[in-house]
C-alpha cells in the first residue's frame, strides 16, 4: 500500500478516535459545580445535587500527623497546625523532606439545604494506603486502618461507597483519617471523591463500573476465542500470545479501576507486585505476538534483550517489597511503551511492503497505544471522567476483522487450491486411464502375436526361446492386470460398475483362481491351499467379480510372499460367508493398516517396496466387497504375515439355482464374456451366410493398422468390407454407393467420428443406415455423445473379432427388417387400393363391351398388364427397372383414361435412354395421388405431367399436375411422422424408401388452386 495512503488512513483514524473521545468526556463528565474553599463546601441553593453527584475537590482542612478521631475518646481539634491542602493531590510532609509516608486528616465542612432525612453517599476510589471516614464524628466506613505508625497500621487501597442519612440539617462535617507507610510516590487522597445523593451517586457509580465489566466481558471473549483456536488448530502460538496479551490487558483495566482489589483484597504488597506482572507481561507477549505474525520485520537481536529485561523485572518484581515496586512502576510502563513503538514501526512498513492487510493491525496497535497515552494524560492532569473502552474495543475489532479477512482469504485460496488440486487428480487419474487405454492395444498385439509364436513354432525353435517367449507373455498378463485395474478404478469413480448377483460356490471360484496363480508361484516355495470345503453354502455375489476379488488379493499374498503357505478358507457367521486370505509373506506396517485401501497406496514390505504395482488391487477389492454389501478387513503383524477377510451374503435357496445366461456387464472378466459372444456370434454367421445378398461395410480409421485389422475380420463371406482414411472420403463414398452399415473410429483428426455420425443421420435414419463407433473409452459421456450423434452402438478398444460380428449382424438385421416392413408396407398399401380400381375397370370394360369391342380388348390388356407389374412388384426384394416402373404407370393411366376421358389429359416429357433401376410402386402411386387428390377434385379435371430428365449422376422425376393444390400448413404434415394425419400413409412410405436407398427422399411443392408438383432424384445406375 502507498505510504502516502498509509499515512492518510492514520490521520483519519486517529481524528475519529479523538472525536470519539472528547463527545464521551462531554457526555459523562461532571458537570459544573460549587469548589470547597478553605475547608468549606457551599451546596446551598445548587439545585443540580438531586440530579447528578459531584466531585470533592477544592482546599481541604488538613491536619497532619493529627488523627482527629479517637476510640473512645472527644474529637481532638488543636487550634493550630492545620493547613489548607488541595484535594486530590499527594501530600508532602514539609518535615520530613516531602516524605509521602505519615499520617493524618482531612476535614470539610459541606453546606447543604434545611432539609432532614436525606440520604447522602461518597464514593472514595483511591486513598492511600489506609483511610477511615468519619461523618459528622461518627465513623461510617474504612480500608486498611490508619494508625500513627507502621506498626498500628493496616493498609489497603480498595474503591468503597459509604452511605448516610443526614439527621441534622444544613450542615455535613466529613473527617476523612489517612495514613501511608508504604507508597513512596503518592499519599493521601489521591482521585477525586464523589459525592451526592444516593440515587444519582448509586446511578453514576454503577455505570461506571458497568462499562468497566461490559469492556472487560468483551476482552475476555476475544481472548477465549484465540485460545480456542490455538488449542484446537495447528497450534498456532500466534493465537496463544494473543489471548494472553488480551488477558493482560483486561487486568490492566481493573487494576486502573481498582475493582480487581476490590473483588479480590489481596496484600497491598501483592496487589502492587500483580500491578507491575500485568504491566510486564502486557509487553512481552505483545512483542512475542508481532514476532509470530511478522517474523522478518522483527529481528531476533531486538526480541532476546527485551525478553531477558522482562524476565529480570519479573523476578525482581516477585522479591521486592512494595516499596520499591511502586517506584518502578514508572519504569515498567516504559518497558511497555518500547513494544508499542516496534510494534507501530512493524506493522507501518508490513502495511507499505507487503500485505495491505496489515493497515487492520497497524490500526489496532495505535488504538491501543492511544488508548495507554490518554491513561497517562489523564492521571497527569488529574480529568474526572468515567472510564472510556472504545479505543481498546475499536483495537478488538481491527483485531477480529483481520483475523477474519485472513480467515476467508485463506478459505478461498485452500478452494481455489482444493479446485485446482482436483483438476490435477483428475487429469491424473484421466492420464492414467488414457495411458492404460492406449497401452491395451499394443500390449493386446504384443501378447497375441507372442502366443501365435509360441503355438505356431513350439517345436522348431530352442526349449530357451520358448521358455522365454513365455515369460514374455506372463509378464505382459500382468501388465494387462495392471491396466484393468487402472480402467476398473475409473469405472468406480464414474459409478459404472453393475454387478448381477446369483448363487456362486466360492470353493469352486477359489480353486479357478488357485490354478491361474500357480504360474507366479515359480521360483518360490510357496504351497496354494483352498481350505474351503466342496461343500461350503453358496454366495450370493457376482461370479466375476467374486473371482476378480480372490485372485486380487491371492495375487497379493502370493506376490509379498517367499515361502510358507498362501490359503483360503471360509465360515459361515449370522448368515454371512466370512472368507480369508492368508499369508506368511513381510506383513505390513501397523501405522499403514488405515491406508492400505486407499487407492495408489503401497505399504512399506522391506525389500519388497520396489516391487510390481501401483496399490489400486486393494482398493478394487474393498470397493467390489461393498458393491456386494459386505466388508473387507486385513490384519497383519510385520514379518509375519497378513489375514484379509471379507464377507458376503448366503444365497438363499430362492437364489440358489445358478443363471447360467446371465452375461458378465464389464471387462473384468474377459475370457468368459469372449465365450458367451463366441456362442451367440458362430449362430448370427450360420444365418448370415444363408443370407443371397452380401453385407457391405464402409469401415471409417485414421489408423491404417486398425483397418488392416477390420479388413482381416470381415474379409470372408457374406461381408464386403471398403474403407476410408477420414470422414470427408467417408461422406463422398456414402453418396455414390449403397451401404449396410458404417463402422467409425470416433477418435479421428478433422472430422471426429460423433461429427460423421452427425452428417449421416442428416442423410439417414437411425434404421435406414446403422452407425457403429469404435472408442478406446468406456465413460459414460463418451457414450452418451456418441448416441446423441445418432449412433446405433458401439465397441470399446481393443475390439474383440467375435463381438465386432455379432453387432454387426445385429445392426444389419435390423436394418434389413425395417426395409423389408416399408417393402411389406407398400405392398400392402397397394393391394388396398386394387379391388376398387379393379371393380371399376370391370364396369368400364363392361360398358365399353356394349359399344366399342376394339377399345375393349385394349381396356383388358391393359389391365392384364397392370395387374403382372403389380404382382411382380410385390415379390420383388428392394428395387426394380425403372421401365417396368414407367410401364405400370402406363397402363394405370391407360385404364384412368378410358374412364375419365378428356377430364384427364396426361404429358409425358421422358428423356431418351434413361436407364435405372427404382424402388418398386413408385412413381405409380405418385400419379394416381395427382390424379385422385389433385385433377380428380375439379369437374373440369385437368393435366398431369410425367417428367424424367438426365442430371448427370442423378435422375429427376418429377410428377406434376394443376389440380386443387395443398396449402403450407397442409403441405407441412404431409410427410410428418409424428402427424396424427393418416391421408399421406402412401407418400410417407415411398419417402422413408427413397432415403433408405439414396439419402433423399420427395421434394414436395404445391400452391392452393394452382397444383403440385412431387419430384425426387435417383442416380443413373444403383452400384
Amino acid at each position: 500500500m502507498p505510504i502516502k495512503k498509509v499515512i492518510f488512513i492514520v490521520s483519519v483514524f486517529l481524528s475519529i478516535l479523538t472525536v470519539f473521545r472528547f463527545v464521551w468526556l462531554n457526555l459523562y463528565t461532571t458537570p459544573n459545580h460549587p469548589h470547597a474553599n478553605q475547608g468549606v463546601l457551599d451546596l446551598r441553593n445548587w439545585e443540580q445535587i438531586s440530579d447528578s453527584s459531584i466531585t470533592l475537590d477544592g482546599e481541604w482542612e488538613f491536619y497532619p500527623n493529627t488523627l482527629l478521631m479517637q476510640r473512645n475518646a472527644d474529637p481532638l481539634f488543636p487550634e493550630k497546625g492545620s493547613e489548607f491542602i488541595q484535594v486530590p493531590g499527594n501530600w508532602d510532609f514539609a518535615d520530613e523532606a516531602s516524605s509521602t509516608y505519615g499520617f493524618g486528616s482531612y476535614r470539610l465542612r459541606i453546606l447543604v439545604d434545611q432539609e432532614k432525612g436525606k440520604t447522602y453517599g461518597i464514593r472514595l476510589p483511591n486513598i492511600s494506603s489506609s483511610s477511615e471516614v468519619y461523618v459528622n464524628r461518627e465513623l461510617i466506613a474504612r480500608s486498611g486502618k490508619p494508625g500513627k505508625n507502621r506498626q498500628q497500621y493496616k493498609p489497603l487501597n480498595v474503591p468503597y461507597t459509604t452511605y448516610f442519612t443526614l439527621e441534622e440539617a444544613g450542615e455535613i462535617e466529613l473527617v476523612i483519617q489517612v495514613a501511608n507507610y508504604d507508597n513512596p510516590r503518592n499519599g493521601g487522597i489521591i482521585r477525586s471523591l464523589k459525592f451526592g445523593l444516593a440515587d444519582p451517586l448509586n446511578r453514576d457509580t454503577g455505570f461506571a463500573i458497568n462499562v468497566v465489566l461490559v469492556a472487560c466481558i468483551i476482552y475476555m471473549l476475544h481472548a477465549l476465542y484465540s485460545f480456542i483456536i490455538f488449542l484446537v488448530g495447528n497450534r498456532d502460538r500466534r493465537f496463544l500470545y494473543f489471548s494472553f496479551m488480551i488477558v493482560c490487558v483486561v487486568l490492566g483495566t481493573l487494576i486502573g479501576e481498582r475493582l480487581l482489589f476490590a473483588w479480590f483484597p489481596f496484600h497491598f504488597d501483592w496487589s502492587i507486585k500483580v500491578t507491575n506482572l500485568a504491566l510486564i507481561a502486557g509487553g512481552y507477549f505483545l512483542l512475542q505476538f508481532i514476532k509470530q505474525q511478522l517474523p522478518d520485520f522483527l529481528r531476533a537481536k531486538l526480541v532476546i534483550p527485551y525478553v531477558t529485561v522482562c524476565g529480570i523485572s519479573a523476578l525482581v518484581t516477585l522479591f521486592l517489597p512494595a516499596s520499591y515496586n511502586l517506584v518502578l512502576t514508572q519504569f515498567y510502563s516504559i518497558v511497555v511503551l518500547i513494544p508499542c513503538i516496534l510494534t507501530i514501526s512493524v506493522m507501518y512498513r508490513s502495511a507499505t511492503w507487503i500485505d495491505k492487510s496489515n493497515i487492520l493491525l497497524l490500526l489496532a496497535v495505535i488504538s491501543a497505544v492511544y488508548s495507554f497515552i490518554w491513561l497517562l494524560i489523564i492521571n497527569v492532569l488529574k480529568i474526572e471522567m468515567i472510564s472510556y473502552p472504545f479505543d481498546l474495543m475499536i483495537a478488538m475489532i481491527c483485531f477480529a476483522t483481520y483475523w477474519f479477512k485472513r480467515y476467508f482469504s485463506t478459505l478461498a485460496d485452500s478452494q481455489t487450491m482444493t479446485i485446482q488440486l482436483q483438476e490435477a487428480d483428475k487429469r491424473k487419474d484421466d492420464f492414467l486411464v488414457t495411458v492404460a487405454h492406449e497401452m491395451r492395444n499394443p500390449l493386446h498385439g504384443i501378447l497375441n502375436i507372442s502366443q501365435a509364436v509360441v503355438e505356431r513354432e513350439k517345436g522348431t525353435i530352442r526349449k530357451k526361446s520358448v521358455q522365454d517367449l513365455e515369460l514374455l507373455i506372463t509378464v505382459g498378463r500382468r501388465m494387462s492386470l495392471l491396466l484393468n485395474d487402472l480402467l476398473e478404478l475409473e469405472r468406480f469413480k464414474e459409478n459404472r460398475i453393475a454387478i448381477h448377483p446369483k448363487g456362486v460356490s466360492v470353493h469352486s471360484v477359489a480353486e479357478a483362481v488357485m490354478d491361474m496363480l500357480r504360474f507366479m508361484a515359480h521360483g518360490k516355495t510357496i504351497q496354494l491351499v483352498n481350505r474351503i470345503p466342496s461343500n461350503f453354502p453358496d454366495v450370493f455375489a457376482d461370479e466375476n467379480r467374486l473371482n476378480q476379488i480372490l485372485f486380487n488379493l491371492l495375487y497379493n499374498a502370493v506376490k509379498y510372499s517367499h515361502d510358507g503357505e498362501v490359503s483360503v478358507s471360509a465360515y459361515v457367521q449370522e448368515g454371512w460367508a466370512r472368507i480369508s486370505i492368508a499369508d506368511n509373506g513381510v506383513g505390513i506396517d501397523e501405522e499403514f493398516l488405515d491406508k492400505v485401501f486407499e487407492p495408489y497406496e503401497q505399504a512399506s514390505r522391506g525389500a519388497i517396496l520396489n516391487d510390481s504395482g501401483i496399490g489400486l488391487g486393494l482398493s478394487i477389492c474393498k470397493q467390489l466387497v461393498e458393491l456386494h454389501g459386505g466388508i473387507l478387513e486385513v490384519s497383519s503383524t510385520l514379518n509375519q504375515g497378513s489375514v484379509f477377510t471379507f464377507t458376503l451374503r448366503l444365497s438363499t435357496p430362492s437364489t440358489q439355482q445358478r443363471d447360467v445366461t446371465s452375461a458378465p456387464t464389464e471387462a473384468g472378466n474377459e475370457q468368459s464374456a469372449s465365450a458367451a459372444e463366441a456362442f451367440d456370434g458362430s449362430r448370427d454367421v450360420a444365418d448370415e451366410n444363408s443370407t443371397s445378398r452380401s453385407i457391405r461395410i464402409l469401415a471409417v480409421d485414421d489408423d491404417p493398422v486398425n483397418l488392416k485389422v477390420l479388413e482381416s475380420t470381415f474379409s470372408m463371406a457374406p461381408y464386403e468390407i471398403f474403407t476410408a482414411t477420414n470422414g470427408q472420403d467417408a461422406l463422398s463414398m456414402l453418396d455414390r454407393y449403397k451401404w449396410d452399415i458404417i463402422i467409425a473410429d470416433v477418435m479421428m483428426p478433422n472430422m471426429s467420428g460423433y461429427e460423421l455420425t452427425s452428417h449421416i443421420r442428416a442423410q439417414y435414419s437411425i434404421t435406414e443406415l446403422p452407425v457403429l463407433l469404435l472408442t478406446a473409452y468406456n465413460r459414460n459421456e463418451d457414450i452418451e455423445a456418441g448416441f446423441r450423434a445418432g449412433a446405433n452402438d458401439y465397441v470399446t478398444k481393443p475390439m474383440n473379432a467375435v463381438e465386432l460380428k455379432s453387432r454387426v449382424q445385429s445392426l444389419t438385421k435390423l436394418r434389413r427388417s425395417v426395409s423389408e416392413r416399408l417393402r411389406m408396407e407398400a405392398a400392402w398399401l397397394q393391394a388396398q387400393i386394387k379391388p376398387h380400381f379393379i371393380i371399376n375397370t370391370f364396369n368400364s370394360i363392361a360398358a365399353l363391351g356394349r359399344i366399342d369391342l376394339d377399345r375393349m380388348d385394349a381396356l383388358i390388356e391393359e389391365l392384364s398388364n397392370y395387374i403382372r407389374l403389380s404382382i411382380d412388384f410385390q415379390n420383388s426384394d428392394g428395387v426394380a427397372p425403372l421401365n417396368d416402373e414407367l410401364q405400370l404407370v402406363r397402363s394405370y393411366l391407360f385404364i384412368l383414361k378410358e374412364r375419365f376421358g378428356d377430364r384427364l389429359h396426361v404429358v409425358w416429357d421422358v428423356d431418351d435412354y434413361i436407364q435405372s433401376d427404382i424402388p418398386p410402386l413408385t412413381i405409380q402411386p405418385l400419379v394416381e395421388n395427382a390424379i385422385d387428390h389433385g385433377i380428380l377434385k375439379r369437374a373440369k379435371g385437368g393435366e398431369v405431367r410425367i417428367r424424367l430428365k438426365d442430371e448427370g449422376q442423378f435422375i429427376e422425376v418429377s410428377i406434376m399436375d394443376n389440380g386443387e393444390g395443398m396449402d403450407e400448413e397442409r403441405l407441412k404434415q404431409l410427410l410428418d411422422r409424428k402427424s396424427g394425419k393418416r391421408s399421406g400413409i402412401g407418400l410417407l412410405n415411398i419417402d422413408r424408401r427413397l432415403k433408405q436407398l439414396y439419402g433423399k427422399g420427395l421434394e414436395i411443392k404445391s400452391k392452393l388452386g394452382e397444383g403440385t408438383t412431387i419430384s425426387f432424384k435417383i442416380p443413373k445406375m444403383l452400384n
